[in-house]
């Protein structure tokens, strides 16, 4: 069964690299052969992939989610893949791991395809680790949250002052 391990640092708190990682219906944004991932119920997602004009499906449950050091998964449908983030603080930031396992449906089919899809299952690793370092390091993700909360805050006051004007907020 071939199988990758990928790490990297990122200079962000835990709960915010988990928190991003955990949104699985994301990773399209992350990586380019991802072409879907949908949640089908509470802990099950239906993965669509596209790698050199052939397009790979399969089902995943959650296998293991917790908050925040470790998130896992295996296939339950189509492409036979398993595999965790492992997260653990370090100075400055967070260290994540990914590894992964996935098998072919006969040993005739690995021996073909195993050449390609290693270098693609680690790139997809790589870039998916890459862009949430990227996301979480740039400056303007952090400015955008609390951008964002600040907007909220102000819509929240004006519907207040709005049901009840002698209240002050």
């Amino acid at each position: 069964m071939p199988a990758i391990f990928q790490t990297a640092t990122i200079d962000a708190d835990i709960e915010s690299v988990f928190d991003l990682i955990s949104r699985i219906e994301e990773f399209p944004l992350y990586a380019d052969v991802l072409k879907d991932v949908r949640k089908i119920d509470h802990d099950t997602y239906r993965w669509v992939a596209r790698v050199r004009g052939i397009t790979l499906e399969w089902d995943s449950v959650v296998t293991e989610f917790k908050r925040p050091t470790q998130l896992a998964w295996r296939s339950i449908r189509g492409l036979k893949n398993s595999g965790a983030y492992t997260l653990m603080p370090s100075h400055g930031g967070t260290h994540v791991s990914i590894s992964m396992e996935f098998s072919f449906p006969n040993r005739l089919l690995e021996r073909l395809l195993r050449p390609l899809t290693l270098p693609i299952t680690r790139a997809i690793a790589a870039g998916i680790l890459a862009h949430v370092k990227q996301r979480l390091e740039a400056d303007d993700y952090a400015s955008g949250v609390e951008q964002e909360t600040a907007k909220g805050i102000k819509r929240l006051r004006s519907m207040l002052k709005k049901r009840h004007p002698t209240t002050h907020v």
